[in-house]
């Protein structure tokens, strides 16, 4: 991935691990709002939709699809479960930081991501997984 271009208003994002055999991938992104619908755009306008994300693109079954495709149905019927069986996009706020306004202190907040979306995680991992090496590429 080589992406030089900025979408006004857009995210950073940078991939940190290809996720079952490329079918998945781990993205940390950047908001500049905020906003979960700003993630959720950028990513389908960039054509890597949330997985799970019935409104933005993502949905299972695309998913479902990718991945097999991916991995020649060498997929663990857990995962195609997990999958199947989502609710909801696969996105969490890992940490969340801002300037309070009365104090002007910066806050910062953190949480582990959900079992939901930790089991999902696993299982990709579980197929095959890739860290990317080079984490200081950030795209616009």
């Amino acid at each position: 991935m080589n992406y030089r271009f900025k979408l006004v208003g857009s995210p950073r994002f940078r991939v940190i691990e290809i996720l079952a055999g490329g079918g998945s991938a781990l993205v940390e992104w950047r908001l500049e709002t905020g906003r979960t619908h700003q993630i959720r755009a950028h990513a389908k306008y960039l054509g890597i939709p949330l997985l799970g994300d019935e409104v933005y693109g993502g949905t299972r079954s695309m998913a479902l699809d990718r991945l097999q495709q991916k991995n020649s149905c060498n997929l663990p019927g857990q995962l195609l479960q997990l999958i199947s069986n989502l609710e909801r996009p696969c996105l969490h706020a890992l940490t969340l930081g801002f300037m309070h306004p009365h104090t002007g202190k910066k806050v910062h907040f953190s949480c582990l991501p959900p079992a939901d979306f930790a089991e999902v995680l696993s299982g990709l991992r579980s197929v095959n997984t890739e860290k990317i090496a080079n984490l200081e590429k950030v795209h616009h």
